[in-house]
């Protein structure tokens, strides 16, 4: 029944239900020995390589809002941005956990709806959803997700592997989700809300597109730093030069803002790239003469990436990342990526 909720079923047959909503493929692998229903997933990986282990906590009121999107899209994005540091990595995913925190209040078809998300991009990316754990929350509703993925050829992408004179890349477009997060937030009255492009920023926010793919590129090429795109271009890129002990410069005419936060956000689309955050592509390091191959690669899978910028000697003692305009001008551009216990 549409209105049954949590509450009214044990807590076995919602197992079951969430479990039967998943597709074959997101529930059935050759290397997964042991699914839902014990007390422990087994899976096997394949040999001489490395497990990847990531996971993800998602808040409601802090890391999405349930009425700014649909079930079936929070499951995607919860998902979505696992698979997604498994892609920095370079990794092939293998499996995920599920652990979610209810208040009993929430509607079975609800959760239903966000499992055939997780279970269309898991499936996929040839993961499978094997098992993990349901709670009573005092307050409000939450999820965790652990991803397991493995290495391939024992390659991995790390962020303290950038070396002097590598170029600095990013794949696909940034500033999208920022953008779609502002205009979540607009009044009904403004005209961006209903604007043709105003959907390509909503599905930028609420459905991203993990870059499994392009990090197995990366890894195959030999590249050997990469990181994701989680809290803004500027953010991410400094954790990589605190880790690698090297300054960066980035040309800001060169940045790949989406268009669309160009015609709808035309007088903050550099900050809204810079320091939006939630794209989820991957920004990686690269020798010069790596440029040929990674383009053809990029083409093969149907990704764009562009250069902007190059790696520095450290010069101070600090990293320091600066930004290069048009016309000279140099400045240096300050981390503002997000932080779960910052005032904002």
């Amino acid at each position: 029944m549409d209105g049954e909720r949590v509450r009214d079923i044990s807590e076995f047959d919602l197992i079951q239900r969430l479990d039967q909503s998943l597709p074959d493929r997101a529930r059935v692998s050759p290397k997964l020995h042991l699914a839902i229903g014990d007390d422990c997933a087994v899976a096997g990986v394949t040999p001489g390589e490395m497990v990847v282990v990531t996971t993800d906590t998602l808040n409601d009121g802090v890391h999405f809002r349930l009425e700014w999107t649909t079930w079936e899209n929070l499951g995607h994005k919860a998902v979505a941005v696992n698979l997604s540091d498994l892609a920095a990595m370079g990794a092939v995913p293998l499996l995920l956990t599920v652990s979610l925190a209810l208040t009993g209040d929430e509607l079975v078809c609800d959760l239903e709806q966000m499992y055939i998300g997780m279970g269309k991009l898991a499936a996929s990316h040839q993961a499978v959803i094997a098992g993990g754990d349901i709670t009573r929350s005092i307050g409000t509703f939450s999820m965790a997700i652990t991803a397991i993925g493995e290495t391939h050829s024992k390659r991995l992408l790390r962020r303290d592997e950038a070396q002097p004179n590598e170029l600095i890349w990013v794949t696909g477009t940034i500033g999208a989700a920022a953008a779609g997060l502002e205009l979540e937030k607009l009044p009904d009255s403004d005209p961006r809300k209903r604007a043709a492009t105003a959907i390509g920023l909503r599905n930028a926010l609420h459905c991203p597109d993990p870059r499994v793919k392009a990090g197995r590129v990366l890894a195959s090429l030999g590249v050997r730093c990469a990181m994701d795109l989680s809290d803004g271009l500027a953010g991410d890129l400094s954790r990589i030069l605190a880790a690698s002990n090297v300054d960066a410069e980035i040309s800001l005419p060169d940045l790949p803002i989406a268009a669309a936060v160009q015609a709808l956000f035309r007088d903050d689309a550099r900050d809204l790239a810079l320091h939006g955050g939630e794209d989820y592509e991957l920004l990686f390091t690269a020798p010069p003469s790596f440029s040929h191959q990674l383009r053809e690669g990029f083409e093969l899978i149907g990704i764009r990436a562009s250069v902007i910028g190059q790696i520095r000697a450290r010069a101070g003692d600090r990293p320091l990342l600066v930004g290069v305009e048009a016309h000279g001008l140099r400045h240096e551009i300050e981390p503002r990526g997000f932080d779960h216990f910052r005032p904002h």
